[in-house]
């Protein structure tokens, strides 16, 4: 690991929830500290929502900051966390000045030799803010570019120029896939992409029978169901669980034993719960909300879900294949740097239903080709996609 005596490091993402963008600060977060660097770590709220917002909605008090489970874990290791109060995950118009000014505040006070940014509106504030800071330093990692989002014309557009000025912004862009490089909105700056694959190190899993139990207790009526299939994912449009309720539910007559599991919260509770309750599987979708340290149980399932709209390279899918678990994921994004297509798991189209509940019905007519996908998967992603390797790899670049 590349030694860094003194160097004072700024992490920094949108929310300080349990996400994929939030692991991956954690963990450079700890190697950059085992290198002797100096870290903090910067992030709004939880839930995405600015003080000003939370008040505008008048849904909770004005606290200044609801921390979330990034920072439970920074802090519980004693590194220094600084959370943000004005900055929101949405695009607010007015409240971004109030949200830069902050950013920059945080900046000069810290004065980092390295400024890391993560997620898509710290990429272009938090840039910004830097180089009025007039911060040497510079890394933004795209965790998948949002202009591959299913939008309309015109979002997509303004999505690729915001993702264009981070590039401007950043001294030196890294991309977790080789999909994000290939589509990397550049003009003239490719020289400042440098792909690292997203990694992940081994940890510790419960038994089948005390996940289930412990997932259970969340929900009670889930150990009525024997048939689990399982998502740990916020509750985001990109995240396609809708799609795994409509294939639930096409599925549901010859199944009977069959249930969904959804570890994560998000904005898209209400809309989930209700589509649910239209199929009519209420009684077989589990929306369990934030489950802390959720991967430890991910041996209560019998396949694993990712049918994302869109992805970088999801930690979720690492962790799901060091867990040994047969997955169908969507066709998108870095998935395929990890998944072959009928020997680490399954395909599906983006958003397609009815193939997503035919390859869920075809792992549990052949539980040993799903064993076999499962085993293959993991050997994948401990001979690829090492956490240490990735840190090593980042580090290197400050």
């Amino acid at each position: 690991m590349e030694p860094l005596p003194k160097k004072r490091i700024l992490y920094a993402v949108t929310k300080s929830n349990g996400g994929g963008a939030q692991a991956y600060v954690l963990m450079l977060a700890r190697g950059a500290r085992e290198a002797g660097a100096q870290v903090s770590v910067m992030a709004g709220s939880a839930d995405g929502r600015s003080a000003t917002e939370r008040a505008d909605t008048g849904t909770e008090e004005v606290t200044g900051d609801i921390p979330g489970f990034l920072f439970s874990e920074l802090v519980a290791e004693g590194i220094r966390t600084i959370p943000l109060s004005r900055i929101q995950r949405d695009v607010a118009g007015a409240s971004e000045w109030r949200a830069f000014k902050e950013l920059l505040a945080v900046i000069r006070a810290e004065k980092p030799d390295v400024l890391h940014l993560n997620s898509s509106k710290m990429g272009v504030l938090g840039g910004l803010a830097g180089r009025v800071a007039g911060v040497k330093r510079i890394i933004f990692t795209a965790h998948g570019w949002p202009s591959k989002e299913p939008r309309p014309f015109l979002w997509k557009v303004m999505a690729w120029l915001g993702s264009w000025l981070t590039i401007v912004f950043a001294h030196k862009v890294i991309v977790v896939s080789q999909d994000d490089l290939r589509t990397a909105p550049v003009v003239f700056f490719r020289d400042k992409l440098a792909l690292v694959h997203n990694g992940i190190g081994d940890f510790a899993r419960a038994s089948r029978s005390d996940a289930r139990a412990a997932l259970a207790a969340h929900a009670p009526a889930l150990s009525g169901y024997s048939q689990w299939l399982l998502m740990n994912a916020e509750l985001h449009p990109n995240k396609g669980i809708g799609t795994a309720i409509r294939a639930l539910a096409e599925l549901a007559p010859k199944h009977p034993s069959l249930a969904l599991v959804v570890c994560g919260q998000g904005d898209r509770l209400a809309y989930l719960t209700e589509l649910a309750r239209l199929l009519d599987v209420s009684d077989r979708v589990f929306l369990l909300g934030f489950v802390p340290h959720a991967r430890e149980y991910l041996c209560a399932a019998d396949i694993y879900l990712l049918p994302s709209l869109k992805e970088g390279l999801p930690i979720a899918l690492l962790e799901a294949g060091l867990a040994s678990l047969p997955v169908v994921a969507s066709n998108i994004g870095g998935i395929p740097e990890v998944i072959t297509d009928q020997k680490t798991g399954l395909f599906m189209p983006r958003g397609n239903t009815h193939i997503l509940a035919k390859c869920i019905e075809f792992l549990f007519k052949d539980p040993e080709k799903a064993a076999r996908f499962g085993s293959s998967l993991r050997e994948e992603v401990l001979k690829k996609f090492s956490g240490g390797e990735m840190v090593s790899k980042t580090l290197a670049l400050y």
